[in-house]
């Protein structure tokens, strides 16, 4: 069983349709009238039907596309975001590459200007290592000391030649030295340059790998960016259609208030005329009773008192079929059925709009007999493409209150317009013709021809 608004959703689109068709917006006076009129417009109802059936179908697949338009732009969105973060953290992770990078190479550069000057300190430390032990080759041998010793001179010059001789072994041995110095110093930069090397060769490999990750994120990115695009659009054009059949749906529902307006007003002015009449007839007793008595009262004559009477029976007939009077009040239509939508205002799940649900619906299989909920007289019986199969009973007075009850979605009738039933007599049967998508009875009441909460008088 549909819910209360789904199904009251389902009516309203209905009636808009079948007002469109100029199908049942005024209750047609006879039930002769009305079934040839069911009979012209046979074709048109079917098509109204299932117009009908595809507008409230539509409302509901233009609001689930919008709701999946909305979910696939979400996901879409979310989707580009992410790949934005991850290119923001490519990019910055890029530039702290280069940087290292660049400091690498300027470590490497450095290291490399250190290598090749240690190499020319070197080069230039031999090459006066050189020179100096070429000279002690010319100028020593191994009986060098001896000859210092030997040589002509004064004492002073012994010394000064001594002295020399000491000099340039020491100056030899520093040489030696400075050139071990620049030798490990030369090491080292040769070290550094490639241990510079190896960190600019790493910052590079992982700077180009940066870059091709980069470069698949912004493929991504773009990808993605025309994905949203895709899905604004489609969002866009969801929820036009969305509005387009609320808009159906809201324009429905008008006309069938507008409906609902014109059957009111025909019960509450029924009524009106039958209390009138009543009114009427209970005034021509009254004189016909004041006239029989004078009649009487004046005249001997038999023949004249049981004309009279005759006809004061007459007219007491008429009064007593214009106002039939039920001490029991209302009965369920279908004993035992469960309420499934109580009457009363409600907020539509869709479209947000307050609406009345103006019946109480039974929940009962197809073709479960439908009873009278008083004694009275069928006035009406009728299709309409919202209610469906229609039977309209007037009640006469229940407890001093005009009383008409409403059995709508029927499958059939049981009864004929003009046909007096009782209490609990079955009128129909259940089905879901008109605007409902379930089997069911909507069942709605007027008193004193304003329509009433059914609830409240069962």
């Amino acid at each position: 069983m549909p819910s209360p608004a789904r199904r009251w959703g389902l009516r309203i689109a209905a009636v808009g349709l079948a007002a469109a068709l100029g199908l049942g917006c005024a209750i047609p006076a006879s039930a002769d009238q009305l079934d040839d009129r069911k009979q012209q417009l046979n074709g048109q109802i079917s098509s109204a039907d299932d117009a009908v059936e595809e507008s409230s179908k539509a409302l509901q697949d233009a609001i689930a596309t919008l709701k999946a338009s909305q979910g696939d732009l979400a996901a879409a969105q979310a989707a580009l975001q992410s790949t934005q973060d991850q290119v923001t953290a490519a990019k910055a992770e890029d530039a702290r590459l280069a940087a290292e990078l660049r400091a690498a190479q300027a470590a490497l550069d450095e290291a490399t200007a250190a290598v090749e000057a240690g190499q020319q300190a070197i080069t230039t430390q031999r090459s006066t290592i050189g020179e100096i032990a070429r000279d002690q080759v010319q100028q020593q041998h191994n009986l060098m000391g001896v000859a210092v010793l030997l040589q002509n001179g004064s004492t002073a010059g012994l010394q000064t030649r001594i002295q020399l001789s000491t000099t340039m072994m020491e100056t030899n041995s520093a040489q030696l030295d400075r050139l071990n110095q620049l030798q490990a110093q030369l090491e080292a930069a040769q070290a550094a340059k490639a241990e510079a090397t190896a960190k600019v060769a790493a910052d590079r490999a992982a700077a180009a790998q940066v870059v091709v990750s980069l470069n698949a994120l912004q493929a991504t990115q773009a990808d993605q960016q025309a994905t949203v695009s895709a899905a604004v659009d489609a969002n866009r054009t969801a929820q036009e259609a969305a509005q387009a059949e609320v808009a159906k749906d809201t324009q429905a529902y008008q006309d069938l208030s507008a409906e609902r307006d014109k059957v009111n007003a025909d019960i509450a002015a029924r009524d009106e005329a039958a209390r009138k009449a009543a009114a009427a007839q209970a005034e021509a007793d009254r004189k016909a009773r004041e006239a029989a008595a004078a009649t009487s009262s004046s005249s001997s004559s038999g023949g004249s008192g049981s004309n009279a009477s005759a006809g004061s029976k007459s007219n007491s007939s008429g009064a007593g079929s214009s106002t039939r009077a039920s001490s029991s009040g209302l009965a369920a239509p279908i004993a035992g059925a469960r309420i499934t939508s109580s009457y009363g205002m409600r907020v539509h799940p869709i479209t947000g709009v307050y609406k009345l649900h103006d019946g109480t619906d039974f929940g009962a299989a197809c073709g479960t007999p439908i009873r009278a909920a008083a004694s009275g007289k069928v006035t009406q019986r009728y299709y309409n493409g919202g209610y469906g199969n229609r039977l309209f009973i007037d009640h006469g007075s229940l407890g001093g209150v005009r009383t008409t009850t409403s059995y709508n979605h029927l499958s059939k009738y049981a009864v004929s317009v003009g046909q007096t039933v009782k209490q609990g007599q079955v009128i129909g049967y259940v089905g879901k013709t008109g605007y409902a998508t379930g089997c069911h009875l909507h069942f709605m009441v007027w008193r004193n021809g304003t329509m009433v909460n059914p609830g409240s008088y069962l």
